[in-house]
């Protein structure tokens, strides 16, 4: 009877005590930690969007000629029509960040590898407020405003031109390097490592 009194006198004590062990045991063994899964890390990549990374600016000079008919090689209907630009404008190369999906990016130990989508030219186009008609000559059977809107339209191409044959997307991806990379790295925590999708190539060859 002793032996029982004295049993439940120290049970108490004695799931106190188990209890303690058993919380002791059950504590986290590290801090807590953010997993970032590849879904949530796209959908703040994607919240960035189009990132322009380089702008070029351009100051050029159209000359755009327009031959009047000739008839049996001997006299022409008019003399031909004749402009000349001074032209100023800028393009831009951008990323689209809105094009990366849960393939493109894979992590590897304290590692993300993201593949950008190919580099782009953003846009291209005249300044108008800067831009001047140097000269001009056109012919009495040719519709002046339509004669001049063509040359715009040829100085804004030559823009276009003139920044792919400058190298502006391989600047783009230069420059995602050192501006992009922080930003990401910052959104995930970890190293950013950077591949880039190859540019897609035109019926004539290059790249566009």
């Amino acid at each position: 009877m002793k032996l029982l009194i004295s049993i439940i006198k120290v049970l108490p004590w004695l799931i106190v005590l188990i209890l303690g062990v058993w919380i002791y045991l059950s504590k986290p063994t590290q801090n807590e930690e953010m997993i970032i899964t590849h879904h949530t890390l796209v959908q703040e990549i994607e919240a960035i969007g189009k990132i322009e990374l380089v702008r070029y600016n351009f100051k050029e000079i159209t000359e755009v000629k327009k031959l009047s008919k000739e008839y049996l090689k001997i006299f022409k209907l008019g003399p031909d029509s004749k402009i000349a630009l001074i032209s100023i404008g800028e393009a831009a190369g951008c990323i689209d960040l809105t094009k990366i999906q849960d393939k493109d990016v894979s992590l590897a130990g304290d590692s993300i590898f993201i593949a950008l989508p190919t580099s782009e030219l953003c846009y291209y186009k005249l300044d108008m407020s800067k831009t001047r008609i140097y000269s001009l000559e056109t012919n009495p059977m040719v519709d002046e405003k339509e004669f001049i809107q063509s040359a715009y339209k040829s100085a804004e191409d030559e823009i276009k031109r003139a920044a792919l044959n400058s190298g502006i997307l391989e600047q783009t991806n230069q420059n995602a390097e050192s501006i992009l990379r922080p930003i990401l790295e910052k959104l995930s925590g970890k190293k950013v490592i950077f591949t880039f999708k190859p540019s897609p190539v035109s019926l004539d060859g290059t790249k566009q």
